[in-house]
């Protein structure tokens, strides 16, 4: 073999251990980007120019839209940066600039969505922008923090242990995922408020049409999430087994960490929510109310689709599509019954999981 082919063939194997995992994480990226996207802009909506401008005459407008990008796209930032992922062939002869170069080449494709926004808003002063905050970026993941220390666990109870065990899944395998899914969640609570603003809605009606945005934008921030949820409940099914654990205690824990993870990332997103819309008391609490209730029914439904998927050869599609079902029930709950929706949404998958059969 060729010393040209064998340096090609090296970059092709590095291209599929880095830039292909990196373009599978920005694509939940692009997917929560578009939906808000196809919600804030338009022929009768904004323009980018219009929400770039802000940002750059309102510091906490610009503070707020780069910290989301960053928590969005710093855990993609990482695998392109560090590498990882293709750490094995460092020992092997390759070439040395080559794979740099990629790696910046794609770490600007990736940010497809935030190097739209800027080009389109602020032109050449975008991308100087766009550098700034991928410097920032490149910094941020470089960086790596401490291993923390593991403790001996002082579980009392079953129910206790499962919730435990999966509390600290999330947190040993879902770190990127939480991060990505934390900006996500602002991003929907930005989203939410610019809709309601824009359409002058204030409040039962600002918090039902409020809280279906949140619902549909926050899908890509949780599935990632749901994901390692369902591979820690499928890995502790043998020591659940074998130490006598109901099932129903096990699909309980499951509930409890996705209702955690849901009620989080909506208290996110109503962060988002408060900082753009300006909402008075009393529509910031009719949002809360019903954006909360809908989270937790979400959990139930959620449940019953990780239970569903769990023996499923496409685990990873069925969960995509049944949250998405799962959001769009609750949009359609919304619809038709405004803020008594909740209790439908509440009802139908309530019943739902009530049908998981062991």
């Amino acid at each position: 073999m060729s010393s040209g082919s064998a340096r090609a063939r090296w970059l092709d194997v590095w291209s599929r251990a880095v830039i292909v995992p990196a373009w599978r994480r920005a694509a939940a990226v692009w997917v929560g980007t578009t939906i808000v996207a196809g919600l804030t802009f338009g022929p009768q909506a904004m323009h980018p120019s219009d929400l770039t401008g802000m940002a750059l005459h309102h510091p906490s407008v610009g503070a707020v839209l780069a910290a989301t990008w960053l928590l969005v796209f710093v855990p993609t930032a990482r695998l392109l940066i560090r590498g990882d992922g293709a750490a094995y062939l460092r020992s092997l002869p390759g070439p040395t600039f080559a794979p740099k170069l990629l790696a910046i080449g794609a770490l600007f494709v990736l940010q497809l969505p935030w190097l739209l926004l800027w080009t389109i808003g602020e032109g050449a002063l975008g991308l100087v922008v766009v550098c700034a905050v991928t410097l920032v970026i490149t910094v941020l993941a470089l960086w790596r923090p401490p291993v923390m220390r593991a403790k001996w666990p002082g579980w009392k109870a079953e129910d206790t242990a499962l919730r435990a065990i999966h509390l600290r899944g999330l947190r040993r395998r879902a770190g990127d995922a939480l991060v990505r899914g934390a900006g996500l969640a602002i991003l929907a609570g930005a989203a939410a408020g610019l809709f309601v603003r824009n359409n002058d809605l204030v409040d039962a009606d600002a918090a039902i049409v409020g809280a279906s945005v949140m619902a549909v934008v926050l899908v890509p921030a949780e599935v990632g999430v749901l994901l390692v949820i369902l591979t820690t409940h499928r890995q502790t099914a043998w020591l659940a087994q074998s130490l006598g654990v109901s099932y129903a205690t096990r699909v309980v824990s499951v509930v409890y960490t996705i209702a955690i993870v849901q009620l989080a990332a909506t208290a996110i997103a109503l962060g988002g929510y408060l900082l753009v819309a300006e909402p008075d008391k009393t529509s910031f609490a009719w949002i809360a109310g019903i954006s909360m209730a809908v989270a937790l029914s979400s959990a139930l439904g959620c449940t019953r689709i990780l239970i569903a998927a769990e023996d499923s050869p496409t685990v990873a599609t069925r969960v995509v599509v049944g949250s998405t079902a799962v959001a769009a029930l609750a949009l359609l709950c919304l619809g038709l019954f405004d803020e008594f929706g909740v209790g439908a949404l509440f009802a139908a998958c309530a019943l739902g999981l009530a049908t998981v059969k062991q």
